[in-house]
């Protein structure tokens, strides 16, 4: 996989979700909720959180963190280099 981002929120993503709640073929257009990964409110925001923490970088609430910014691991993706674009 050439995109080293997406390679390392897949990572975050896996590790968040657990074995429990892993789809088999998790990729970009994996759902974070419902239908794919099943994260709930609580596993989101951690998700988040270790985005920021593993990236160095901090969402911006408006235009990171949509719902549709959280729908797919590859919509999180984007998110995460609008932030990593805006970081000093």
């Amino acid at each position: 996989m050439a995109d080293r981002i997406l390679e390392q929120l897949l990572g975050i993503v896996a590790f968040v979700a657990g074995e429990h709640r892993m789809p088999p073929d998790l990729g970009p257009q994996t759902a974070i909720t419902a239908g794919g990964v099943d994260l709930d409110s609580a596993a989101v925001l951690e998700l988040i959180l270790s985005c920021e923490a593993e990236f160095g970088i901090t969402f911006d609430p408006r235009a990171d963190l949509t719902e549709e910014a959280l729908r797919t691991v590859g919509t999180l993706a984007e998110s995460v280099r609008r932030a990593l674009a805006r970081a000093p």
